[in-house]
Parts: C-alpha cells; sequence; structure tokens
C-alpha cells in the first residue's frame, strides 16, 4: 500500500475521482541481464461512457448499427497529454528492485513528466543506461587507476563503442546473450579499433547471479 500511495500521489485528483486504480506488484524477472526481483506498477483508467449517435426519426425503429456508438474518449485526457488515460487504456512502468526498498524518489524516477513529479525522460534514461555501463566496467575490470587497470579499462570500453556502432548499423538488434560477435559482425567494426582484443574482452565471463563476475583478467593484460 505504500508504494501504490507514491503512485496515486503524482496522478491527478479528477483522475482519481473518476476511478483511476493503482496495481503494484512485485515480480521474478528471469530474462538474461534483469534483476532478479523488480516492482511492477500499472495504472488503469477508467473507461469513458460511450455516446451513441443520434438518430432520426425515420430510424427509430431500425435495429442498431455496429457503428453506432462513437469511440469512448473523455474530453481531455485525465492526465497531462497521456492519451491512455483519455480513452481508458493503461500505463505501466517498472522499478529495477523489490518491492520493499522502494521509496518515492524511485517511484517519480520511474514515472514521467505527465504525472506530477514524474521525472522520466529519454535524458535520465540515457543518464543511467550510461552510468550503469560505466559501474560495470569498474566491477569487470577494477576500479583501481593502476596502469594495467586502466588500460584494461580502454580496451572494454572501446569494444563497448565499437559493439554500439553495430548495434545501431543492425537496426538495434543485440547479439544472443553471453554469445560473442558473429565474424560477419566483426568484420562491420573497424580494424584500428580493438578488433584483435574482441576475443581478449569476450573471454569475460558473467554468472548468472547479479553481482557474481568472474574475470579472466590474465587474458587480458598478457595479449
Amino acid at each position: 500500500r505504500r508504494v501504490t500511495e507514491y503512485v496515486e500521489s503524482t496522478i491527478p485528483e479528477e483522475a482519481l475521482d473518476k476511478g483511476t486504480t493503482v496495481m503494484v506488484m512485485q515480480v521474478t524477472c528471469r530474462q538474461p541481464g534483469c534483476v532478479p526481483l523488480e516492482t511492477a506498477i500499472t495504472i488503469v483508467f477508467p473507461r469513458p461512457p460511450r455516446k451513441k449517435k443520434k438518430r432520426s426519426p425515420k430510424e427509430a425503429n431500425d435495429p442498431p448499427k455496429v457503428d453506432e456508438e462513437q469511440p469512448a474518449a473523455f474530453p481531455e485526457p485525465l492526465v497531462k497529454d497521456l492519451e491512455s488515460s483519455r480513452i481508458g487504456g493503461s500505463f505501466k512502468t517498472r522499478i529495477l528492485m523489490p518491492l520493499s526498498e522502494v521509496k518515492r524518489e524511485d517511484v517519480l524516477d520511474a514515472l514521467p513528466p505527465n504525472f506530477q513529479g514524474g521525472r522520466k525522460t529519454i535524458e535520465s534514461l540515457c543518464l543511467k543506461a550510461r552510468d550503469v555501463c560505466f559501474a560495470q566496467i569498474g566491477q569487470l575490470v577494477g576500479v583501481d587507476n593502476t596502469e594495467d587497470n586502466i588500460e584494461d579499462r580502454k580496451r572494454v570500453a572501446r569494444y563497448l563503442r565499437d559493439s554500439l556502432s553495430t548495434y545501431l548499423e543492425r537496426e538495434c538488434v543485440p547479439p544472443e546473450w553471453g554469445e560473442p560477435w558473429s565474424k560477419e559482425t566483426k568484420d562491420l567494426l573497424p580494424r584500428e579499433n580493438l578488433v584483435e582484443t574482441i576475443g581478449k574482452i569476450e573471454s569475460l565471463q558473467v554468472n548468472e547471479k547479479v553481482g557474481d563476475v568472474s574475470t579472466d583478467k590474465s587474458t587480458l593484460l598478457t595479449g
């Protein structure tokens, strides 16, 4: 109920009065790369009443036609600029942590500015993805500023840069989870940008358990 109240506090009173409901549950994610437990939030907006088209006196006794009812919609969205709130749809979002750990700030970060106090934007998503990427590099390679660690981080960063370029060229279709790039994909990478060390970096073995990471650093260092 605590997280539900956080979400409800971001929804206009009018929308709540008309019957908007909030559902919050903890779910297990078994997809590669997912956190084990995450919080799923669904906001369900009320269905607006349907308006029937006016019938002429001659049509009064005719059987109703299939298209006689106009599509149901409120005159204005119940939540600013959110079309699903106008037509009786729903809005879904996720918080990548267990339900018991969710705070109000986490809820605001998971909702777009359409909701009162919402902070989820393309910019915020990009910053989060960037920070997670940098943190993962540090966990895999090491955060110490020794000459070897710095060089290893550079190698991984160059490989990721090339991988993102290839990801864009492939219309954002990633390789299979945990699988190396195909030979065809490797050929797309600029030859001067770490192609020779792709095999070495792909030797990083990531355990399915979040945070349990083992790295074959000797391969990286001796290449």
